[in-house]
């Protein structure tokens, strides 16, 4: 009786080593497949992973031709090498001083992603430097509330509710009175991609009153 309870304990031993065994090899197998040449994910797979895990939170990219000074050197590094995961950012998106640490957040995964993936690079040093300078000379101004007094207007209180949804409120200097209902009109749509509350028409107005009382 012994005998038997052993041998039935050493089969089922054996079983559960073979099941083990097939489900690793299973495994290395899937993982070379995924990590070979011809299954490896390109640049379009991962834009599409790279939605899928964001979802609402990566806004729309903008044009190359919309960058500014789009043929220097700066605006053509962000298209090669920030395109390679998701849409083309505009410098816009941050501060001066927030662009250095989401640079270096970027850089570090597209070397983790350069290692897995062959159609994901990194820049060099010298053109991780350009590229900062770049985003930096172009970024989002913040607004010095201290300068502005009318920011407890109905106008101002809705260029603070509405434009701070999304990124610091910026300086209206930046743009003139022409340029503030077409930048406007872009956020909206931003905005709406992101899937955040969206203003109504007077609010809108209200915004671009504000915007263009104090723009250069």
């Amino acid at each position: 009786m012994k005998d038997n309870r052993n041998l039935v304990i050493g089969i089922s031993l054996l079983i559960i080593g073979i099941i083990g065994l097939s489900a690793l090899s299973g495994m290395r197998l899937s993982t070379a497949g995924m990590m070979g040449g011809g299954m490896m994910m390109d640049r379009a797979g991962m834009k599409e992973m790279m939605k899928g895990m964001m979802g609402d939170l990566l806004p729309p990219g903008i044009n190359p031709e919309k960058l500014p000074d789009p043929q220097s050197t700066g605006a053509q590094l962000l298209v090669q090498y920030c395109t390679q995961c998701h849409e083309l950012p505009g410098p816009g998106m941050h501060t001066a001083d927030e662009w250095p640490s989401v640079d270096d957040r970027m850089i570090r995964r597209m070397r983790m992603m350069g290692g897995m993936m062959h159609d994901i690079n990194a820049p060099a040093d010298n053109e991780f430097r350009t590229l900062v300078a770049y985003l930096q000379r172009h970024a989002q101004k913040p607004m010095d509330k201290t300068k502005y007094t009318d920011l407890n207007t109905p106008a101002g209180k809705s260029f603070d509710a509405t434009c701070s949804q999304c990124h610091v409120l910026p300086d209206p200097g930046q743009h003139t009175a022409a340029e503030w209902p077409g930048v406007v009109g872009h956020m909206t749509q931003n905005m709406k991609t992101m899937g955040k509350p969206l203003p109504d028409r007077a609010t809108l107005e209200a915004v671009i009153e504000f915007l263009q009382t104090h723009a250069k």
